[in-house]
């Protein structure tokens, strides 16, 4: 829960005009300052967020802008204490409803939301997924209460999931897919957790303010005292004790190095510095001490420049040797919500049914191979079988690649 105001229409013209790359947007004029607005309050709501996603390959930055500009819109909506909670529900709520609106004409007077609008159409983003996500928003205007870890996770993912979707959307249609491996599910899960566990210990301070506590009843009562001394915002070592724990306990759900295994390295690029910068700020929640409960920790310069230093290198480098695909200028009909060629030939998909009706045996997670490798063998025998000199392999029928990759692990899976 975030307490930074965010821009205004009114800082649209305050913002340098060459931050948008004319063939990424266009030419209108409002779109483009609409775009620009979003980085602003990107980087004003989460310095962080504005440099995760300048890793990101430029194609897709105005995109991930518009995206994180509407949850931080909806998320102060929430969090303004000049109205009543009802009130607050009422404002997130009407804007949600906009943003349907505004989806089906096409085009937003809202900036933020016009510039999200044009994202879903242009990427042929589903941003009725989000609906979950802006419906929880519109619940935090009240006192949330978690009994345990598993209802804590459930608002985590309802929350934050359905966001975080929409970029992993975003790299499949542009051709570099961030989908974690099928066994390394559970660590993308715990992964979120981390994040959502930093998010409240760092705004723990402001939270405070409005009544809010974000941390699973279960854990405030192993900590005897800690919860009422949080509340008067008065620190003990029971709070001490149960901070520390819980920034113990978030750095080792953001440790997760596996969780990138067969990814892009871009795109793994992106989630490791996102891992060492989230670690970052659990340190400085550690050295914050009391002062956690009256502002805002931040790492320092020095810290945050030892990571994305060489993670600029590393993702320029990785962008630099990838084809992608990017939008095209002529904008999709409102219903258009198929993927683009690129994601249907980048992402992941069962094969089609076997021809003989054979099914693959069900893999365990922990068993998962880490690569398939295809050996090309087998025209000789062909050729043999049929009377032919074994050089005739060279003239043999191949089915088509696709075909090809589909069948054979399925073979060698029903063999097994």
């Amino acid at each position: 829960m975030r307490a930074t105001p965010h821009s205004t229409t009114a800082d649209l013209d305050a913002l340098p005009r060459r931050l948008i790359a004319r063939p990424l947007i266009g030419e209108d004029p409002a779109l483009r300052a609409a775009y620009r607005l979003c980085r602003r309050t990107t980087r004003a709501h989460d310095p962080a967020i504005h440099a995760l996603i300048q890793l990101m390959p430029a194609v897709l930055r105005p995109a991930c802008w518009a995206l994180w500009a509407a949850a931080s819109v909806l998320d102060d909506l929430a969090d303004q204490q000049d109205a009543e909670p009802a009130a607050r529900a009422a404002r997130v709520e009407a804007w949600a409803q906009a943003v349907q609106r505004d989806l089906a004409a096409g085009t937003s007077t809202d900036p933020v939301r016009h510039a999200l609008v044009d994202t879903a159409l242009r990427w042929r983003l589903d941003l009725s997924r989000l609906q979950g996500a802006m419906t929880s928003t519109r619940d935090d205007t009240r006192s949330r209460h978690f009994a345990d870890w598993a209802a804590w996770r459930a608002w985590c993912t309802e929350g934050i999931v359905p966001w975080v979707d929409q970029v992993r959307h975003l790299f499949e249609r542009a051709g570099a897919p961030m989908t974690p491996r099928l066994d390394r599910q559970e660590d993308y899960e715990r992964f979120i957790d981390g994040a959502r566990l930093t998010d409240i210990l760092t705004d723990l301070g402001s939270d405070l303010v409005q009544g809010l506590l974000l941390l699973p009843q279960e854990v405030l009562d192993a900590y005897p005292g800690a919860e009422d001394d949080l509340r008067q915002r008065r620190w003990s070592p029971a709070a001490a004790a149960l901070i520390g724990a819980m920034t113990d306990l978030a750095r080792q759900w953001t440790t997760r190095p596996a969780m990138t295994r067969g990814m892009h390295p871009g795109a793994a690029t992106v989630l490791t510095t996102s891992a060492c910068l989230l670690r970052a700020q659990l340190d400085a929640v550690d050295a914050a001490g009391p002062a956690l409960l009256e502002r805002v920790p931040r790492p320092s310069l020095v810290a945050r420049a030892r990571i994305l230093a060489p993670a600029r290198i590393r993702s320029r480098l990785a962008w630099s040797l990838t084809p992608l695909t990017a939008p095209r200028p002529g904008r999709p009909a409102v219903n258009a919500t198929g993927p683009s060629r690129a994601a249907r030939d980048t992402a992941l998909r069962p094969p089609p049914p076997h021809p003989d009706g054979a099914r693959p045996p069900q893999i365990a997670a922990d068993q998962m191979p880490s690569h398939v490798a295809i050996i090309m063998d087998g025209n000789g025998r062909w050729a043999q079988q049929r009377g032919l000199p074994r050089s005739a392999r060279a003239t043999a029928p191949a089915p088509p690649p696709r075909t090809r990759w589909s069948t054979a692990p399925w073979r060698s899976a029903c063999a097994t």
